[in-house]
Order: C-alpha cells, then structure tokens, then sequence
C-alpha cells in the first residue's frame, strides 16, 4: 500500500507552469534501486515561501558553445528540454523542464523566468525521470565490484534488476583550420540480483548471472526468437530479466 502525503505547492514568479512538489513512500524495492529510493521515507515539507529548493544548484554551462563545429549534443534523447520528475533532497517536483547532460553526468534545468541554466545537485536527487523513463541514483559502495556513483537508468526494477549507464565521449577533429566536437554515446549495462552486481556484455553474461534458471531462459530466448544484436540487444536484456523475474 501507498501513502501520499501533499506538500504545498511550489509557486515562482515568471513560472509558466505550476510544479507540485508531493512527498511519496517507496513501494517495494530490493538493492541498489531500494536504496537509491530509500529518501522516499524522508519526507519534509516545502513552504509557500521557499522557492529555492529546488534552483540552489551551480550555473551551467554550455561547453559545446566553445567549437564553431558541433555534431550531435551532450544530452539524453534530445537537445531540447524535457518533461519529467525529480525527487530531490526529500520533495517530488512533477513535471519540471530539464535536460540530463549524459557526458557529464548532470541534471540541467533553467531558471524560472531567465535564460540561465543551472545543475542540481547530484546527491540531493533520488531519482527523476526523462520523458517516462526512469533514473536512480547510485553511490558506489566498498566492493570493488560496486557501480560508480552515478544515475542509472530503471529498466527492470522485479528481484533482478537491470541497469543502463548512458554515456557519451566527445571527440575533437581538426576541419578547415578548426576543431570540430563531436559526440558518440554508448550504454553499459548491469545486473543486481541478491546484492551482487554484474555487468552484462550480453546474452551469454546476463545467463550466467541468472543461472538458477538458465534452462528456463535458453528455451524463452529459442521461442521467443529473442535477437542480441547491437540494435536489438537491449530490448532483448529486458525481455529476458522480465521472464525471469515470473519463474519461481
């Protein structure tokens, strides 16, 4: 069951919109996503009066904007703002324009009524979402296998957990007498089953950490005609980490 308990509402002059800050308890979560939503439990009221909770970040800046050339963007899915929610530092705030800079591992937003943008806190947020999809945060523990601190995208959350780290490199070439900056993203994906983590290269990893069902697997991967190709292999992993989570 879920207890939602209302916060006041978050007012700023020049807003656009109106962004309700609610506190909600966790439902059901085991590992690394349970205690990246552990704050859920946390809750403090936002007054009327205190508009700065949620912008008390440091300025951003626009790297790119130094390159007369620039091919591709820093940012998740696209260049433009997006909606979505953040629970930070004990509030949720529903639906916020932002951008989650991927190369550097920020969460963007612009100040409302200005053309300044601004990065959050990292350690503040529990978790947001981009456009319904759904990012935690992480802090690396003392095992050496343990995940970097960092946000990591939800994409199975049942008792095995399948995490996506989105990344971006950049990359500096010399064209006509000036360097041009350019973007290449890239996933790496993760498994946390019984407080392990593994890091899934593809088919063949992500059976070995789930080997008390393999057989069960190798027969669903064979009917379901499931494909690990480089485009495919993704929807694949969640597919498969679903079925898994069905089989007792």
């Amino acid at each position: 069951m879920k207890y939602f308990y209302p916060l006041c509402c978050l007012t700023l002059t020049n807003w656009l919109g109106i962004h309700q800050a609610v506190g909600q308890a966790p439902a059901h979560d085991s590992g690394l996503v349970a205690t990246a939503a552990a704050r859920l439990g946390n809750l403090q009221m936002v007054p009327v009066e205190d508009n700065s909770n949620l912008y008390n970040g440091t300025e951003y800046v626009h790297y790119e904007k130094n390159y007369r050339t620039v091919k591709g963007h820093q940012f998740f899915l696209a260049a433009e703002e997006q909606t979505g929610d953040i629970f930070y530092d004990g509030a949720l705030y529903l639906k916020v324009p932002l951008q989650y800079d991927i190369r550097y591992d920020q969460l963007v937003l612009r100040f409302p009524g200005t053309p300044y943008q601004l990065k959050l806190l990292n350690e503040k947020v529990a978790y947001f979402t981009v456009s319904g999809r759904r990012f935690v945060r992480v802090a690396a523990g003392p095992a050496p296998e343990s995940l970097p601190t960092g946000f990591y995208e939800a994409l199975s959350e049942g008792r095995a957990q399948l995490l996506a780290k989105r990344l971006k490199k950049t990359r500096e070439t010399l064209t006509g007498g000036a360097v041009e900056l350019s973007f290449q993203e890239s996933n790496r994906f993760y498994l946390e089953k019984d407080g392990k983590t593994y890091s899934i290269g593809g088919k063949g990893d992500l059976l070995t950490a789930l080997a008390d069902k393999k057989k069960e697997l190798r027969q669903y991967v064979s009917t379901q005609k499931l494909k690990f190709s480089k485009s495919k292999q993704e929807a694949s992993l969640v597919k498969l980490v679903q079925y898994y989570d069905t089989l007792r």
